[in-house]
């Protein structure tokens, strides 16, 4: 019988092991979402024949993720419909990626209540554009960028470290309190954000911000795994010009390898001011999750 464990920053690294066999560059099975929002989806996994099982409450049912592992799909796959069959639960499955459709509805005959919502699909581009932003789909990017250039040419960037985490942490909080979004989720994702700061080298999370006149104005902190820059945290101070097109780049520039070669900037969440600005970074695509009922 599976057992699941609640996450914590303490067992988190051992299911991160399992994040470079994941099929897809969905934002899901990644340390900082999964840790971010371990409470607001009642998060626990388990480890089960080499495969990481997560199990949420997602639109207010028990669900899990697509398996993932070294070991058998089949016998995860098995071990959680006992699981479901001894709780009395539907097999639900959800933030499914596309790559894994194949798996759950023509091997295992599962089914797809309506469609995938728009509000949850993962902004994907590529690394060097974002890196760049080079070419005539950024010359409104560039144009902020220049803008802030000129206002603060003395400004400066900074890999976030342990020595200097507690002044990002006291933006973070400025932030929250004059600048923060009325909106609910907007308000959990920054408490789940400044939980998540000083764990990030723990977690081994790229992080960077930037400084005008000794005053941090934008920062930001995502993950990288496998060929796939993940955007956990992204926040500017709006008082400066160009802040948030400035933390886009020099993040991107900073921290893209010749190994990586996408960046996902997560979802929008319905909020049309995010939608707005994360479509004129033009995405490549736009990764859907979908839930599947398996029988």
């Amino acid at each position: 019988m599976l057992s699941f464990e609640r996450i914590n920053e303490d067992n988190i690294m051992i299911a991160a092991e399992f994040f470079k066999y994941k099929v897809s560059r969905t934002s899901d099975y990644t340390i900082g979402a999964m840790y971010m929002w371990r409470d607001f989806y009642d998060t626990s996994f388990a480890i089960y024949d080499d495969m990481l099982l997560y199990k949420v409450k997602f639109l207010h049912r028990t669900s899990f993720t697509v398996p993932v592992g070294s070991g058998s799909l089949t016998k995860a796959m098995d071990a959680l419909k006992e699981y479901c069959n001894s709780n009395n639960l539907p097999l639900w499955f959800c933030t499914v990626p596309e790559e894994a459709l194949p798996i759950l509805v023509d091997q295992y005959h599962g089914t797809i209540p309506g469609t995938p919502s728009r509000d949850w699909a993962d902004y994907l581009y590529n690394a060097v554009d974002l890196a760049q932003l080079a070419g005539r789909h950024y010359s409104g990017q560039r144009n902020h960028i220049n803008k802030f250039k000129k206002l603060f040419p003395d400004y400066s960037y900074h890999a976030i470290t342990p020595e200097n985490s507690d002044r990002v942490i006291t933006f973070l909080k400025d932030f929250e309190q004059h600048h923060g979004k009325d909106a609910s989720l907007a308000k959990e994702e920054l408490r789940r954000s400044l939980e998540l700061m000083p764990y990030l080298h723990k977690f081994k999370l790229p992080g960077g911000f930037i400084e005008v006149d000794g005053k941090i104005v934008a920062m930001s902190v995502g993950e990288v795994v496998n060929d796939t820059l993940y955007c956990h945290i992204e926040k500017a101070n709006r008082e400066y010009p160009g802040a948030y097109q400035m933390i886009v780049k020099e993040f991107a520039g900073a921290t893209v390898t010749e190994d990586i070669q996408y960046i996902n900037r997560e979802e929008d969440v319905g909020d049309e001011g995010l939608r707005t600005s994360k479509l004129s970074y033009h995405p490549v695509q736009l990764l859907d999750k979908y839930c599947v009922l398996v029988p």
